[in-house]
């Protein structure tokens, strides 16, 4: 693969962990997995203020990983990008190896 293409895909996969890495827009991803959501429907799940979820899916929604649709008088945000759904569940899957203290692998 052409070393131009690797920095690249490297800068990428560094700024969707920075993404990820903000627990309000990870909690928003981790809600619009199961259906498209407004962004009160959000405030009221997450107890934090609408400026702050939309402020984060703002953010998301630049970097394409949540898309919006107007419904009448509503946006309603859902994932624009399943792929994203793996690396959060591969990374809870890491994160509970390292929580029960146990190496992969281990039952």
């Amino acid at each position: 693969m052409n070393k131009n293409i690797n920095v690249l895909s490297q800068k990428e996969m560094q700024r969707i962990f920075k993404l990820l890495s903000n627990g309000i827009r990870l909690n928003i991803l981790i809600l619009l997995q199961n259906k498209p959501m407004s962004v009160s429907e959000i405030v009221e799940q997450l107890q934090i203020s609408q400026p702050q979820v939309s402020h984060q899916l703002a953010i998301l929604k630049k970097h394409q990983l949540v898309s919006a649709e107007r419904v009448g008088k509503k946006n309603l945000y859902q994932l624009d990008d399943p792929h994203i759904l793996s690396v959060i569940e591969s990374t809870k899957n890491h994160v509970k190896h390292v929580v029960i203290g146990k190496r992969h692998g281990e039952v």
